[in-house]
């Protein structure tokens, strides 16, 4: 089976086709001029009639989505991104009617938690947690194989408080984990030590370079993940973590820092063997993630609860 994927990011999209097995067949990546509701799909169909055109041996059977922030994955709805102001946007049946294939999406923390169960680090771990670190920040939780679902939303981790009264989120809170690990926070606490304003990825060149401040924030970031990934261990004992997004390719930055915090907001005893690893499926992981719908979705495995579009 050969899926049509895309991998909507808060910077990016990726449209590729991906076979059952995980291999990424084909791919382009755009940037977002704005990541708002309009022109999304529209940018979406664009990308995968270009892609089809320039592979006419490749047929897709199906369409797997990714998108940031809150999904129904059984009505292919996209509900919410708090960052981009989309809201209730049926993104599964409108890409049904653009392509004629069945459509499976959902939030991409837990689709890439499917890649990495299907494909990648956790495909002997029946008890893990994914977190994806980019221009936001998502998690997922697989618990005795299956995704764990709760009321809808569990893994949300980006919105975890990690600093009292700390800086407005879009959400409505204070402090969320997101305004300080994802990339535009990350940029935000270069700016207040330094009085620049740059990127995340400038950020990472210049702490390989060792300036200090850049080192700064990223000590900062893995304290910030190790605060929530602590209260995370305590409340479900996981085996593994998995850090994926943009940032896991700078993981080597602030891996120390992070477990370093993970043990002082860690009960240790009742986590003795938890590690916490990279993605091992690089850029390509949210394209994976869509591929991941897509056969789960068909097969009905690990508890995914999409349906076809």
């Amino acid at each position: 089976m050969i899926a049509l994927c895309f991998d909507v990011g808060g910077s990016k999209y990726v449209a590729g086709l991906v076979d059952s097995q995980g291999n990424v067949l084909c791919a382009q990546r755009y940037p977002w001029e704005a990541l708002a509701p309009e022109g999304v799909v529209a940018s979406l169909v664009a990308a995968g009639t270009q892609l089809l055109a320039a592979h006419p041996a490749l047929r897709p059977e199906v369409v797997g989505v990714t998108i940031p922030g809150l999904a129904k994955p059984e009505e292919g709805l996209w509900v919410e991104a708090s960052f981009s102001g989309i809201r209730d946007l049926p993104i599964g049946r409108l890409l049904r009617e653009a392509f004629g294939l069945p459509v499976y999406g959902e939030n991409d923390a837990k689709a890439c938690a499917l890649a990495e169960k299907r494909f990648g680090a956790a495909r002997d771990t029946e008890d893990f947690l994914y977190i994806t670190v980019s221009n936001g920040v998502g998690g997922a939780v697989f618990a005795g194989g299956r995704l764990l679902y709760g009321s809808g939303a569990a893994g949300e981790c980006g919105h975890v408080t990690v600093v009292e009264d700390g800086r407005p989120c879009k959400c409505g809170k204070l402090g969320c984990l997101e305004m300080y690990a994802a990339g535009p926070g990350m940029s935000q606490t270069y700016l207040e030590l330094t009085g620049e304003q740059v990127t995340g990825e400038q950020i990472a060149a210049r702490a390989r370079q060792g300036e200090a401040a850049a080192q700064q924030v990223f000590a900062l970031e893995g304290e910030y993940l190790g605060r929530m990934l602590g209260m995370a261990a305590n409340l479900l004992s996981p085996e593994l973590v998995v850090v994926g997004g943009g940032l896991s390719l700078a993981f080597d930055l602030y891996e120390a820092a992070l477990l370093r915090s993970l043990r002082a907001h860690m009960y240790a005893a009742a986590n003795p063997r938890l590690r916490v690893v990279p993605t091992p499926l690089g850029y390509h992981g949210g394209l994976l993630g869509a591929a991941a719908l897509a056969v789960c979705g068909a097969k009905g495995l690990y508890g995914y609860r999409g349906k076809a579009v």
